[in-house]
């Protein structure tokens, strides 16, 4: 939770987008860790939701929509839309591919192809992550 000094006010929705931020470096570096422990159903779920952590920073921030799963590609074309960044159509669907692992038994899931996506993820964090500071956090 976002610390206030008692001088301050409180503003929720800025306290939200840095815990939203928060939380998605923190899946993101947990995916790693199951990644590393041959765990790819929750590496997978991590990395996807680092991506969609993030989003709800993003949209939150900008004061988008973002409250069903289908809203995650919204937020990334408007996030698109607002960089230039045409990375963030292809890094969609990865983040989309994470989420439909959990879907997959496990000796169909390739950790190297996780691995990779789980890099573009970092990426993507990087790219959504300054648009989160529009919020008065």
């Amino acid at each position: 939770m976002t610390q206030t000094s008692p001088n301050e006010p409180f503003n929720e929705s800025g306290a939200a987008v840095a815990d939203y931020r928060q939380q998605a470096r923190e899946f993101l570096a947990k995916s790693r860790k199951y990644l590393a422990d041959d765990d790819l159903h929750q590496a997978s779920e991590k990395g996807w939701g680092a991506a969609a952590w993030m989003a709800k920073a993003v949209a939150d921030a900008q004061g988008w929509e973002y409250q069903k799963h289908p809203q995650f590609s919204v937020v990334l074309n408007n996030a698109r839309r607002v960089t230039g960044e045409i990375r963030l159509l292809g890094m969609a669907g990865i983040a989309n591919d994470l989420h439909g692992n959990v879907y997959t038994r496990k000796r169909f899931l390739d950790p190297e192809s996780i691995a990779l996506s789980l890099d573009q993820i970092a990426i993507l964090l990087d790219i959504l992550e300054p648009l989160t500071q529009n919020s008065t956090a």
